[in-house]
């Protein structure tokens, strides 16, 4: 069986272009012209900062994978589907509703919302998702963000708990929550419990007692209005059973994200979590 050829993504981009956003290219932001390179067929040579050996790996691999692309027709559809849905919002009445700081455009600049996802801040516009800090971040970010923007608030958090099970629409979903977020989390600890508890406060959790026997029991969140608590049971090498993780949400979870975003930002917590020292 032929070897199937890995595709050029945007990270892979960005790992070679200078991330300094000089707009020199004719596009805002370096991850803007990534995403135009790979999908809209932009010419790289725009970019005047490339690597010579770069330049060549790129159009070279462009030209072999021909019309194929690392992210699906989907991905684009869903991120447009979403700029739609929030494109005559009013953004400083968003801002305190989803818990994002407002920031208004200067003269030609569109209004932007800062929005914290995992202590790592992003500028959302209503064309664009750019990180503050300049770092890589991945297009799916961009329609999380979007989708967290675009369901636009609701009820006050109420400190009611929930598991997944009991939200409306999620029984197709429970499954690839426990796999995608809860198993590997669970897996990735077992036996360091104390490690858990080190990268959450990355995450500045909360540690305060709760009423549970786990192990490790705080709170953390993704997002400025939808905390996670996470609870933690270690192995018990003598009795067999496994490491597990339950993660319980506030009943209004689904004011301020859709069901299958939540997944989502579930997969999203166990990668930053399994990244973390």
């Amino acid at each position: 069986m032929a070897e199937k050829k890995r595709l050029l993504q945007i990270l892979d981009l960005m790992k070679m272009l200078p991330r300094n956003n000089c707009k020199e290219c004719g596009f805002k932001t370096c991850m803007a012209f990534a995403t135009h390179v790979l999908r809209e067929g932009t010419k790289p040579e725009l970019c005047p900062y490339w690597q010579p050996e770069d330049l060549t790996f790129v159009k070279q691999s462009l030209a072999d994978q021909g019309e194929e692309t690392a992210y699906p027709d989907h991905l684009f559809s869903a991120r447009k589907f979403v700029q739609g849905k929030i494109k005559d919002y009013d953004f400083a009445q968003v801002a305190e509703r989803i818990g994002a700081r407002f920031e208004p455009g200067a003269a030609g600049t569109d209004d932007c919302l800062i929005i914290n996802l995992l202590e790592r801040f992003y500028r959302v516009s209503k064309n664009d998702v750019e990180a503050v800090d300049g770092g890589e971040h991945d297009l799916w970010d961009h329609v999380l963000l979007y989708n967290y923007v675009a369901e636009n608030g609701g009820r006050p958090l109420t400190g009611e708990w929930v598991p997944m099970e009991s939200l409306p629409g999620s029984l197709a979903k429970r499954k690839a929550f426990v796999k995608g977020c809860e198993a590997k989390i669970a897996a990735a600890y077992t036996g360091k419990p104390e490690a858990l508890k080190a990268a959450l406060k990355v995450l500045k959790a909360d540690f305060s007692e709760l009423d549970s026997n786990a192990e490790v029991a705080a709170v953390f969140y993704p997002l400025p209005k939808i905390p996670f608590q996470i609870l933690f049971w270690d192995a018990d090498l003598d009795d067999g059973f496994p490491a597990q993780i339950k993660v319980l949400f506030d009943e209004t979870v689904l004011d301020y994200l859709d069901i299958e975003s939540l997944v989502f930002l579930g997969e999203k917590c166990a990668e930053r979590l399994l990244e973390l020292p």
